[in-house]
């Protein structure tokens, strides 16, 4: 498999929650180095049956995985 080839199905709130545990980051953290609005932050990891709920798009979660990656490849 490519080395750059990834299942966006794998890419949720939750393994974002992981990813971020592994790595030491809190919300903060990403919220800075992503540039995101934080209020954004919290819509994403609402419960599913808030009416405020994001679900992630396809660009988004890519966002994400490339994120972690190159912060991966930094530390």
């Amino acid at each position: 498999m490519d080395a750059f080839t990834y299942d966006l199905d794998q890419i949720t709130t939750e393994w974002i929650q992981e990813q971020m545990n592994i790595l030491n980051l809190k919300r903060k953290d990403v919220i800075t180095h992503l540039g995101l609005d934080k209020s954004y932050m919290s819509r994403v990891f609402a419960s599913e049956d808030s009416p405020h709920k994001i679900y992630l798009s396809r660009q988004t979660k890519a966002m994400f995985y490339y994120y972690f990656l190159a912060y991966k490849l930094s530390i």
